[in-house]
């Protein structure tokens, strides 16, 4: 399936610190390829030029659903070229972070991700993830396949998460019999959410904000970690009350490669 794009980059999405279900594939020099997983969902996605190509993982026409699922989580039915309109971004911040999108993530697979994520580094939280996802054909496991591998002492122990595996347990756990409110009521207002997953042992204001941006679709939540905490020091910074998460993403994206010059 063929998609003409606009406002979207494959290797900008996959560097901007959102995602870590995403794996690079060999490319040819002017496009680029991923193997993406997302809930029970696998894809190859390439991008040359502004056309972005989906297939399954064996390299065959994906159906009319499931691109419809790939539709929705390239975030591609949202228009962003009004949304960036609306944003008070400079042209450097729009420059510097060209083709970010926010994903329509699974909140499981942000969930696990995030958790394991807090004060870590890209290499160790891409071998966790990766080791998990190596355990269940390629997905991120579920929460009773969850809890089973870390049941299992030499495993979990392997994965090297010290202080937070305690954290993914009570996770796992709890998620065997409960799921966000958000996913039942929509409407459902995000300081409640945010309040209903700070909760949970190891979720903080920050996990809880990547959670519900990334993975419940709360696209005002605003992540701030210490990029962006800087950012909020350092400029006068407005959050758009509906778009905030996006915004969010540009200027994390900006800080990160400006941060020689401030």
């Amino acid at each position: 399936m063929r998609i003409e794009t606009s406002d979207f980059s494959l290797p900008a999405i996959a560097s901007s610190g959102q995602v870590f279900t995403w794996q690079e594939l060999p490319s040819g020099r002017a496009d680029a390829r991923f193997l993406i997983a997302s809930s029970r969902h696998r894809c190859i996605a390439s991008q040359k030029g502004t056309t972005l190509t989906i297939l399954t993982p064996s390299g065959s026409q994906p159906s009319a659903s499931v691109l419809a699922y790939w539709h929705h989580y390239f975030a591609l039915d949202q228009d962003y070229g009004a949304i960036l309109s609306r944003l008070p971004l400079t042209q450097d911040q729009r420059q510097c972070s060209a083709g970010i999108r926010v994903l329509a993530q699974d909140w499981w697979d942000v969930s696990v991700s995030f958790m394991i994520s807090q004060n870590s580094n890209i290499p160790r939280i891409q071998h966790a993830v990766t080791s998990l996802m190596e355990s269940a054909h390629g997905l991120m496991p579920r929460p009773k396949q969850l809890k089973a591998l870390l049941d299992d002492e030499e495993y979990a122990q392997a994965l090297k998460l010290g202080y937070r595996l305690p954290y993914l347990r009570a996770l796992a756990k709890t998620a065997c019999h409960w799921q966000p409110r958000r996913l039942q009521d929509p409407a459902m207002p995000l300081a409640d959410e945010m309040a209903e997953l700070e909760e949970i042992p190891g979720i903080g204001p920050k996990v809880a904000s990547c959670i519900c941006l990334y993975g419940l679709g709360y696209l005002e939540a605003v992540p701030r970690d210490t990029w962006i905490k800087r950012a909020e020091r350092a400029y006068t910074v407005e959050w758009d009350p509906v778009y905030g998460g996006i915004q969010q993403q540009y200027i994390f994206a900006w800080m990160r490669e400006t941060a020689s010059e401030l």
